[in-house]
């Protein structure tokens, strides 16, 4: 990988580095519409680890690869930047550290995070870790946002309903926001990492080995991701804004877990899922609610129970076994405790005010 690696004969950076030694004015210009770089950090434990990254790009028909080993540290602790377009962060394996402007988040493997042009950023590896960089250009998002005026499909017509679509073209009209997008996967989405493999090595096959119709190939796996991530069951989409704390993004992960979950994901579950000791979890949830974690998926199981005793029909016992209570006991008084009344007396009485 210590090599250029150049198709017609042309040399050229993909991206143009402005103030590349300055701590707070670094700045990415890319010329291209698109642009992937894919990294792969070994770990960090001994000298035989090792940094690879893969840059491509369509313009000026090249590709670029190159090695970083002797140097990886100092690398690590790049000054923060900003850019001139939007870039999507998919962690494909490991976990990474996204600083952004002065706060810290953990990204786990198949978690994502689009930023906008307005946010100082750097990624600080931890150990093994493969990362793809997605570069999208205003233009580039403008185009797909103008595509569906020659589409052949009504259902194409939908990309201004796109979480992801929204969140640029709000930033490209409003040009002084610091925010962007935080990606969780859906507790129940196991297949989520095969999925981003899967697009992924698309991207990557279509610019790197370009043939008819490969411009057309590669808008269409662009709008397949952002669909995919915009899609509930697959999920979790959080906006976060510059003045947000760390510890709120981790909060409102946690609630959609939860929610997802019915209040019934257990907290060996949620450290697995999210990187964070229990303990850390328990005291996050604590901070903004006062309660300890147990109690707080609580809240979820009685506010499921209550939309299931109003909007069906399933028996009370059927419910109980649903949201995983074994003792009749504790759910009643655990429910009698949320909204006052017995379960049944809570669905006679939002019976009656339906009718």
């Amino acid at each position: 990988m210590n090599e250029k690696v150049i198709r017609s004969g042309k040399t050229s950076n993909i991206l143009e580095i402005h103030n590349s030694d300055s701590i707070i004015n670094a700045y990415y210009d890319m010329s291209a519409p698109i642009q992937l770089t894919l990294a792969y950090c070994s770990g960090l434990q001994d000298d035989k680890d090792f940094y690879n990254v893969v840059s491509v790009s369509p313009n000026k028909d090249y590709f670029y690869t190159s090695r970083i080993v002797s140097d990886f540290h100092k690398f690590n602790v790049r000054p923060l930047h900003q850019h001139s377009f939007f870039e999507l962060l998919i962690v494909l394996k490991g976990s990474i550290m996204q600083k952004l402007e002065d706060k810290k988040y953990l990204y786990p493997a198949g978690s994502c995070c689009l930023i906008n042009q307005n946010i100082l950023h750097i990624e600080k590896y931890i150990g093994e870790a493969q990362l793809l960089f997605i570069g999208l250009s205003v233009n580039f998002i403008k185009e797909l946002l103008e595509s569906h005026r020659t589409a052949y499909f009504q259902k194409e017509e939908t990309a201004y309903d796109n979480s992801v679509f929204q969140f640029m073209n709000t930033n490209i009209q409003s040009k002084n926001e610091k925010n962007y997008l935080d990606f969780l996967p859906a507790f129940q989405n196991r297949k989520n990492l095969e999925k981003l493999w899967k697009l992924s090595d698309a991207l990557i096959h279509s610019m790197m080995f370009p043939k008819f119709g490969s411009t057309y190939i590669i808008k269409g796996v662009i709008c397949e991701l952002f669909q995919y991530l915009d899609t509930k069951q697959f999920y979790h989409i959080s906006t976060v804004r510059l003045h947000s704390s760390s510890d709120q993004l981790l909060f409102s992960r946690i609630g959609h877990l939860m929610e997802e979950t019915d209040g019934r994901m257990s907290r060996s579950a949620l450290e697995h899922t999210l990187c964070y000791s229990g303990n850390y979890l328990n005291a996050i949830v604590n901070k903004y609610t006062g309660m300890n974690l147990h109690d707080y998926g609580l809240t979820f199981t009685m506010k499921k129970a209550a939309s299931l005793l109003t909007d069906t029909d399933k028996s009370i016992s059927a419910i109980e076994t649903q949201l995983g209570f074994t003792n009749r006991t504790h759910f009643y008084k655990m429910f009698k405790n949320k909204y006052g009344v017995t379960p049944g007396k809570y669905r006679s009485q939002m019976k009656g005010v339906q009718t």
